[in-house]
């Protein structure tokens, strides 16, 4: 059954991946207390921290505020912690790097990532008030 609220998610996906609340907020590097609030609906989580919790639930934040059908997670048990082809690649070419370049392909790809999740965040937002307007 499709989980229907931001909340409901949060707790079902925590569930599936069989984290507690407190592990869910130390690999998320937030406070439990949020975690809590999150998942009794209080409130949801805004840039950083959306980011942060998708990363730790491994799905998207997209599914994670709107359950959207086609950003549906993998299943915890189809989920691996080995690497993929595309992970081994880049790990190779980034061990192939002098260590003089190393740290400034890690910051170039840290804004890449940030820039990323600006955008995202400013598109979930238009979405968020575009179903505010329509309803």
């Amino acid at each position: 059954m499709q989980k229907t609220h931001f909340s409901e998610r949060v707790a079902a996906r925590r569930a599936e991946l069989g984290l507690s609340r407190a592990a869910l907020a130390k690999a998320a590097k937030i406070s439990s207390v949020s975690v809590l609030k999150w998942e009794n609906g209080q409130n949801e989580p805004k840039g950083a921290n959306l980011f942060a919790l998708a990363k730790a639930l491994r799905c998207s934040p997209t599914w994670l505020l709107y359950g959207d059908e086609e950003q549906l997670p993998i299943p915890a048990e189809q989920l691996t912690s080995e690497l993929d082809e595309r992970q081994k690649r880049l790990l190779d070419l980034f061990d192939s790097l002098p260590e003089s370049a190393k740290e400034s392909h890690i910051i170039e790809l840290e804004q890449k990532v940030l820039g990323f999740n600006n955008l995202l965040e400013e598109l979930l937002e238009v979405r968020k008030n575009s179903n505010k307007t329509n309803k």
